[in-house]
């Protein structure tokens, strides 16, 4: 009975250290406006799981602009992407940095994934 027990005691540990080494996504949704944004924290950097090393996501509508230099874009200035046009960021650092606006009246609308890697 002893060992049925540390058995499965055992194979409890080692299916919950399999659970945490998995990579965790998490999702935002975000609506580029007027007023330059970035990313929530809590989307790049979650209580208690690693930090986001990398985001992928779409501008679904409006025009944008964007920089991940820590320097807030204009509607002139950073990169554009327009409706449709995926946006790949790597590094924690950038994804911290993310800034976007819209470029016409028109708010645009972002949604990411984020991953670990």
């Amino acid at each position: 009975m002893k060992k049925v027990r540390r058995l499965l005691l055992v194979a409890m540990v080692l299916a919950l250290a399999v659970c945490v080494q998995a990579d965790v996504v998490t999702y935002e949704s975000i609506t580029v406006a007027a007023s330059s944004i970035g990313f929530t924290s809590t989307t790049i950097t979650p209580l208690g799981l690693p930090q986001k090393e990398r985001c992928v996501g779409r501008l679904e509508t409006g025009e944008i602009r964007y920089r991940v230099d820590g320097t807030d874009p204009t509607t002139t200035e950073g990169i554009l992407v327009e409706p449709l046009e995926v946006i790949e960021i790597t590094r924690h650092e950038f994804l911290f940095k993310f800034r976007a606006i819209r470029t016409t009246a028109t708010s645009g609308t972002l949604k990411f994934q984020c991953f670990d890697q």
